[in-house]
């Protein structure tokens, strides 16, 4: 396993990171599976864990049992609040502190507020949200805020310039880099010195999947490596980069983007150039689809 490389925060954080969103199943987790999954997380050098805001308390006390399997200096936690959860009569303090509770823990390392914008951010400056978490943050409750948006340019450029932050989580792949204004969020976080967290490296499963036409130009260009890797490797020349979340439903899935993630082979010009001309024919052929669009990209 490769470590964070970004020059920000812990230099034990993994390059790769789980996230709980695939792993909730119709009925409530698998317990067995989770076990699993975690084992290989461990077994091949992940630190870091990432508890979906939208998860709920069952995964989240799965995810503390899991976690308690180590001591507390051998992982990283991260969790956050959705925005769109939560109603103007909340206890977000009492919410946050179920959280913990459910996850077995006493802190926080990362931790998010989560969809900010459009009909949230109203609710978000006049609830003082942000001066709700840095309250925690100072009480040692949250190592590091950070936050994740979907929004108008107003809005964007409102929360990234009048609040502090940690980090920011964003919705990043390959084409929405091209195509949904990722690359102009990633520049901004750049020019503010706030290192980021990618979420949805493989655009809901398309990127792994994609028409064959697509998947065509990139063995053309080289036909040893898979999709997952042309997905996961296209990360690596990315400056504040913490870690990318991946999010698997069998421990194969783990241990396979974890021998990816440990390999230091980068895309040379050649290959981004293949890589450009795959997302452009994906958004000409699929635009009917419409591909899930990044949750953290707002229109700027």
């Amino acid at each position: 396993m490769r470590y964070n490389s970004s020059g920000f925060y812990e230099e034990n954080l993994s390059l790769l990171g789980l996230c709980s969103e695939s792993l909730v199943e119709n009925g409530g987790p698998d317990p067995e599976k989770y076990s699993d999954i975690f084992s290989a997380a461990f077994e091949n050098g992940i630190t870091f864990f990432f508890v979906d805001p939208k998860s709920g308390k069952t995964v989240e006390k799965v995810f503390g049992e899991n976690l308690n399997k180590k001591t507390r200096g051998e992982y990283l936690l991260s969790g956050g609040i959705s925005l769109s959860s939560l109603s103007e009569d909340s206890d977000i303090e009492n919410i946050f502190s179920d959280q913990l509770l459910h996850l077995k823990n006493g802190y926080f390392d990362y931790y998010e507020i989560s969809c900010i914008g459009n009909e949230n951010f109203s609710f978000f400056v006049k609830n003082n949200v942000h001066e709700i978490f840095l309250n925690l943050k100072n009480r040692g409750k949250i190592r590091h805020l950070g936050f994740s948006f979907s929004g108008t340019e107003e809005e964007w450029n409102a929360v990234i310039n009048d609040y502090s932050w940690d980090y920011a989580r964003l919705d990043l792949n390959f084409y929405n880099w091209d195509h949904l204004g990722a690359d102009k969020i990633y520049h901004e976080l750049r020019k503010k010195n706030i290192p980021f967290i990618a979420s949805d490296p493989f655009m809901g499963g398309v990127i792994l999947d994609p028409p064959e036409e697509i998947a065509d130009i990139l063995k053309k260009c080289d036909p040893s490596l898979s999709m997952k890797e042309w997905a996961l490797r296209w990360f690596f020349d990315k400056k504040g980069l913490l870690s990318v979340l991946v999010s698997p439903s069998e421990a194969k899935e783990i241990i396979e983007a974890s021998d990816i993630i440990s390999s230091t082979k980068t895309l040379n010009s050649s290959k981004r150039h293949y890589i450009k001309i795959a997302s452009q024919t994906m958004f000409e052929k699929t635009a009917e689809a419409k591909p899930k669009t990044a949750e953290n990209a707002p229109a700027i």
